[in-house]
């Protein structure tokens, strides 16, 4: 029986139906099908949200955010999800995702790739010297807030997700039970803040750099391998054997000096372009 889609904002109890339905694709898969943006909005009415059922089973999910989706569903309910919503953009997680067929047949085109690198942290170099009159602290919800949404609007000006973040984004991710302020380092001068390393620690306890940004005037300092490192070792502090980071395939600048810092690609992530 072909899954029926209706359009409806999740609430509380159809969330967890989704999650758990986005586990079990990401065992299948080996990748999370819904980003963090996307999770963070499985209720919030300013996007829109397509079910797929079958029956009385959830068989699938879509958020489209403007004119691009993500789909967590089972693999004969990925077709109808897309033909439902009809996206321009369509996000595509891990080299094993079941949507790249189905894309394919219906005449997307690649039009951005995101790699997944990885590391080991067994073996960390020793903590870069900062510049004069910089210090590193954490994070303070309530206090850095308004400042480092500035801060990283101004790093990422150029970035199509990161550098739109609002007050509401940074509500959702601090809180997520995975949210630690403690690994959240800022690095300050004179009072301002120049420079931020955000890590993640997921549920299988695999670390991530969540993100890593520093102010365009800071630029040339070394904060951002400063700070990387700093971040690298809280995870590894925390327990955390491997860390894996985000990069665009459009930054080979970024690509060749983590990969110089011991990092190698692992999977990759691609948006899909209706063609």
């Amino acid at each position: 029986m072909t899954p029926t889609v209706r359009q409806a904002v999740p609430d509380d109890a159809t969330r967890a139906l989704i999650l758990d339905l986005a586990a079990r694709v990401e065992r299948q898969d080996g990748a999370p099908p819904l980003s963090d943006q996307t999770v963070s909005q499985l209720t919030s009415p300013a996007v829109t949200h397509l079910l797929a059922t079958d029956g009385d089973e959830l068989a699938g999910y879509a958020q489209l955010d403007g004119p691009a989706a993500e789909v967590a569903a089972r693999a004969d309910a990925v077709g109808v999800l897309l033909d439902d919503a009809r996206p321009d953009l369509v996000w595509s997680h891990g080299r094993s995702s079941r949507l790249i067929g189905q894309l394919e047949q219906r005449g997307f085109r690649r039009a951005r790739e995101l790699h997944q690198l990885r590391r080991p942290l067994d073996a960390l170099p020793t903590d870069p010297p900062l510049a004069d009159g910089v210090t590193v602290r954490a994070f303070e919800p309530g206090r850095d807030d308004s400042t480092w949404l500035a801060l990283n609007a101004a790093a990422f000006v150029h970035h199509p997700e990161q550098g739109r973040m609002t007050q509401a984004d940074l509500d959702a991710r601090m809180a997520e039970p995975w949210f630690d302020a403690a690994g959240f380092l800022l690095a300050e001068r004179g009072g301002e803040l120049v420079a931020f390393h955000w890590t993640k620690i997921h549920p299988d306890g695999l670390g991530e750099v969540y993100v890593l940004g520093v102010a365009p005037a800071a630029q040339g300092l070394g904060l951002g391998g400063a700070l990387l490192v700093r971040g690298l070792r809280h995870l590894r502090e925390r327990g955390c054997p491997t860390v894996l980071l985000y990069v665009d395939g459009d930054n080979p600048t970024a690509l060749h000096l983590y990969e110089r810092d011991g990092f190698a690609r692992y999977d990759l992530d691609v948006q899909w372009a209706r063609d």
